[in-house]
């Protein structure tokens, strides 16, 4: 196992594109870190760096204090995984996984069938060894490529969207499979994907990248809870955050369908700025028919017409459109472009409980706690109270 450390990395193609821009980054020993984010963000690029198929354009990249730059891909003892699992069709799985022992000319024969052996009793692949990839699933495959990784006794582990292949059912199940695998190794590992789910529900950290640089670094929890700007917020949860547009005046915060009193804090970080932008995650709203009686006074409600309502057995979205401003629509339109979602604009998502009896085009009556607010600066982004609370 080892620990990784890149030290103000830069990446910059003969174009002048740059593809990585000054990336600081720590990696503990054994610790499972997801490189996260919309396609063409770096993060594939930045996984290449660590392995040695990118070249370093500014920087240290440093695997246990020692600085690879110049150092060999077959030198540093990495194992990386590939989105299109890149086996040898001609080869059993056998055979694949033993390839890279066989390279070393290290080992005897005896030595290279027990440790193909044992990854594949981990990988539950004994029972597959002699056939050939184009026989089997594509969860399958992935195991192999996995087999070939684990057999290298490599210091790292590197994930290149490995799961972008499968279907849902089963990237689910893979994604459990990668889990108890990395944590019963407990070899250090940095994983890509533009998945957020998979962010999600893999990593101890995540780090958020957005045009070659890190928006944010932390648990998956702290991203959901705390995102630092606007970008992190829209990006972490499905559905997204809702961005509402917000007017401040005499301390008190105006929405499209509610008016709430700000606490002298959260007056004290928006200053003198006449417009916000507002964000609050669809689940954390609720139709007051099921709140607790006892809570339902501590929030805020209020009532809207309900566009269209979809139900999806555990839980049902309601859309409920509202009007905004010329100025936060061209900040929401280029959030959407970064994002690559059109779900934003103009309208409020509201998750709500499958017993809940509101319908399309219906008047409802909906509750949220003013904790659960973000308010961000509309030019810059950036998260103006990150979960401090507001009052009634």
């Amino acid at each position: 196992m080892a620990n990784i450390s890149m030290q103000h990395v830069v990446k910059v193609y003969s174009d002048g594109f740059r593809a990585v821009d000054d990336i600081s980054l720590e990696v503990a020993d054994g610790e499972f870190v997801i490189l996260v984010g919309p396609s063409g963000c770096g993060k594939s690029t930045l996984l290449r760096m660590i392995v040695g198929l990118e070249d370093i354009t500014e920087g240290d990249m440093m695997i246990d204090g020692e600085r690879v730059n110049d150092v060999a891909p077959r030198d540093r003892n990495l194992a990386m995984v590939f989105q299109n699992y890149a086996l040898y069709p001609h080869l059993s799985v056998f055979e694949n996984i033993a390839f890279p022992l066989r390279l070393r000319k290290e080992l005897s024969d005896e030595e290279i069938r027990a440790k193909v052996e044992e990854a594949a009793e981990t990988l539950e692949l004994t029972d597959h060894l002699d056939r050939k990839p184009a026989n089997l699933s594509g969860g399958q495959r992935q195991r192999v490529a996995m087999g070939r990784a684990i057999v290298r006794d490599a210091r790292v582990f590197l994930f290149d969207e490995p799961l972008s292949n499968l279907d849902a059912k089963l990237r689910g199940q893979m994604r459990t499979e990668i889990l108890r695998l990395q944590r019963k190794l407990g070899t250090t590992t940095v994983y890509v994907t533009h998945d957020q789910t998979e962010a999600m529900t893999l990593g101890d950290r995540v780090a958020l990248l957005k045009k070659g640089r890190i928006q944010q670094v932390g648990t998956p929890r702290e991203l959901y809870d705390h995102p630092d700007n606007m970008f992190v917020a829209g990006f972490i949860g499905s559905p997204p955050m809702n961005f509402v547009p917000g007017s401040v005046r005499d301390g008190r915060l105006e929405l499209p369908f509610v008016t709430i009193d700000l606490d002298d804090e959260l007056r004290g970080r928006i200053g003198d700025r006449p417009l916000v932008m507002v964000g609050i995650r669809p689940e954390k709203f609720d139709d007051v028919n099921l709140v607790d009686p006892s809570h339902k006074d501590e929030g805020v409600t209020f009532t809207a017409q309900v566009d269209v309502v979809e139900w999806l057995g555990n839980e049902q979205y309601a859309y409920i459109p509202f009007e905004s401003s010329d100025e936060m629509v061209k900040s929401l339109d280029e959030l959407e472009r970064e994002l690559d979602s059109e779900r934003m604009r103009n309208q409020l998502v509201v998750a709500l409980s499958p017993e809940s009896l509101i319908g399309n085009h219906s008047e409802a009556t909906i509750w949220f706690h003013p904790e659960h607010l973000h308010v961000f600066d509309p030019e810059t982004g950036e998260n103006l109270t990150n979960s401090r609370a507001a009052t009634v």
